[in-house]
């Protein structure tokens, strides 16, 4: 009798499409991170395991909200990362993954110059990674998944990574060629990677390049 396994694929949103636009713009596609808001993450997965039936989930923020209170810049900034995210949304509607809107987008205080008093403004995810790690251990314990799919640099998974294999769930992590995450590899029970080629031809079918 054959045994259906379930696996899903847990992708820390953010952190994956950063790593996808820096080996994008190596490639010479682009020459701004910020053009690179789409990716064909079924055919990039496929690549990797190709004999699997892959439950797919791209975990990000949720509604951007325009910053008025911390600048001009800030205020376009703000303006970017949704239209990026309205894209990378409308992306994972047309190659059918599941978008699961878990954290939101904050602004955070970084130095102020000691000259002329500025403050310096950079955006931060909250919320993301516990809102995947929520999932990968609820799915866990009751029993609603099989394999997972762990496509994440963030170490703050780790817990989750092994509750998951305490109810004898099978891990692979999968990093990016040029950078593997050592604790995570350690923890899972295997590791793939995305080779810069696969990433560069994922990009090209959505963006017909």
């Amino acid at each position: 009798m054959e045994v259906n396994i379930k696996t899903i694929a847990y992708i820390d949103g953010q952190n994956f499409l950063y790593k996808i636009a820096e080996r994008v713009v190596a490639s010479g596609l682009t020459t701004s991170k910020q053009e690179v808001n789409a990716v064909d993450i079924p055919y990039l997965l496929n690549q990797v395991f190709p004999d699997e039936q892959l439950e797919i989930r791209y975990y990000g923020v949720a509604k951007i909200r325009q910053q008025q209170d911390y600048g001009e810049e800030m205020r376009e900034k703000s303006i970017q990362f949704a239209d990026n995210l309205r894209r990378m949304r409308n992306c994972l509607v047309k190659t059918g993954v599941e978008f699961r809107a878990t954290g939101v987008l904050k602004v955070r205080d970084r130095d102020e110059c000691k000259r002329c008093g500025v403050t310096d403004y950079k955006f931060q995810e909250k919320g993301v990674d516990v809102g995947l790690a929520v999932d990968i251990v609820a799915d866990s314990l009751r029993n609603q998944v099989d394999h997972i799919i762990l496509v994440s640099s963030d170490t703050d998974l780790a817990p989750a990574i092994k509750i998951a294999k305490e109810t004898g769930k099978h891990v692979t992590y999968v990093g990016f060629d040029n950078q593997i995450t050592r604790l995570l590899s350690s923890l899972a029970d295997s590791t793939q990677i995305i080779r810069g080629s696969e990433v560069v031809e994922a990009y090209r079918r959505m963006y017909d390049k």
